[in-house]
């Protein structure tokens, strides 16, 4: 009976130290004969400053109107003639009443007609309901009513409105607007985009912004003139940003260059602006930096002080992980293996940026090398040289 158990024991002992040497081997191997890839993607790094600063157009306040209840009939960044209708003022109950139908039918001819153009109602609704969520995020409620009537139009609208319908509208809308009683019409002394925000900076001019200091711009936006009125009008298309920023940020533009300006704030948008100016530093090492653009004028006409992020560098590479680079023999090239088919390909790299784990390598559409995305990169292995089966 002794005999026995001393036989299992042994046998145990044995399957337990094979079963022991087994798991040691495996862990070995896994250790030993590690393997990891990973896909090339195209990555773009913007490197960009912060600034806050004011916009500056060729403007002027509408002083001559008057009327306390005057309101405007024409729309925010709206482009108008010498001469052009642009606010009413109502003297009765009833002259307030028909004001609110002609504004109304206005934004529906004009929404009826644009659609007509183009039947895609669907994605015209869509649109329409982004743009009021866009409004309501930023907090610029200036439009909401013809925000609110265009979702109101499409969602009715069907293709059964035809020319008739039309002309319908239109025929009520120029009734509507010859009657005179009740009310008086203020004319545009002359062109421009109007506006109906009037905040006393109006008096402010571009060439006040020519070797002007951060603390000539902090002066000249100290105090605004006591300036009422139903709205401005904006003479030219070019408009300008002036921004304070660190001098020795301020390096990395160039005058008489482009540069991406991501605003943020009541305005979400990207514009492409030229660096007018840059001025000398101060003694606190703060420069005014002048942007001007032509473009985009209709989106800024009611806006003052805004945030930039300046975009002055974009970079688009290849993501490498550190892991993955090497360094050859001389100590000057740096490389990378690549898997093509089943074998390890060696392709030397440049290092465009370093951030985190990672490099951005030049892509091999610029150098000639065989690295592009979706190319499989070795992060790691064992013994691996050119032309190794890997795969």
């Amino acid at each position: 009976m002794k005999r026995s158990d001393f036989y299992i024991q042994v046998t145990a002992a044995v399957l337990f130290l094979a079963v022991l040497s087994y798991i040691g081997i495996y862990a070995y191997n896994a250790l030993s004969n590690t393997f990891v890839t990973t896909p090339a993607v195209s990555y773009t790094i913007e490197e960009t400053l912060t600034a806050e600063g004011f916009i500056i157009r060729t403007e002027s306040a509408l002083t001559g109107i008057h009327g306390s209840d005057a309101m405007p009939i024409v729309n925010e960044g709206e482009r108008v003639a010498n001469g052009q209708a642009i606010a009413v003022e109502y003297l009765t109950a009833d002259a307030l009443v028909t004001a609110g139908e002609i504004r109304s039918l206005r934004m529906m001819i004009a929404q009826l007609e644009q659609n007509r153009g183009h039947r895609t109602l669907e994605l015209s609704q869509i649109g329409s309901v982004i743009e009021l969520s866009q409004a309501v995020h930023s907090g610029d409620l200036s439009r909401l009513d013809e925000m609110s009537l265009n979702i109101e139009t499409l969602v009715f609208e069907t293709d059964s409105t035809d020319e008739a319908d039309l002309d319908a509208l239109r025929t009520r809308l120029h009734t509507l607007e010859q009657r005179d009683e009740g009310m008086r019409t203020f004319f545009a002394p002359f062109s421009g985009t109007f506006s109906h925000v009037v905040d006393g900076f109006e008096h402010i001019e571009p060439r006040a912004l020519n070797n002007i200091t951060p603390e000539g711009l902090e002066e000249l936006f100290s105090l605004p003139l006591n300036t009422s009125g139903v709205g401005k009008l904006v003479t030219s298309f070019r408009w300008y940003f002036a921004a304070v920023m660190d001098s020795e940020e301020a390096r990395h533009l160039q005058e008489g260059r482009q540069a991406t300006l991501q605003f943020s704030g009541a305005f979400h948008s990207d514009k492409n602006m030229m660096v007018e100016n840059i001025s000398r530093s101060n003694n606190d090492g703060l420069s005014v930096v002048v942007f001007s653009s032509d473009r985009g004028l209709h989106e800024i006409t009611h806006l003052r002080q805004l945030t930039a992020q300046i975009v002055y560098t974009s970079i688009t590479g290849i993501r490498v992980p550190k892991e993955a680079i090497h360094l050859d023999d001389d100590g000057t090239t740096l490389f990378i293996f690549l898997q093509t088919g089943v074998r390890a390909e060696r392709v030397n790299v440049e290092i465009l940026r370093e951030y985190d784990d990672v490099y951005l390598v030049r892509d091999g559409a610029a150098t000639g090398s065989p690295l592009r995305t979706g190319s499989t990169i070795i992060v790691r292995a064992n013994n691996l040289y050119h032309g190794k089966v890997v795969g």
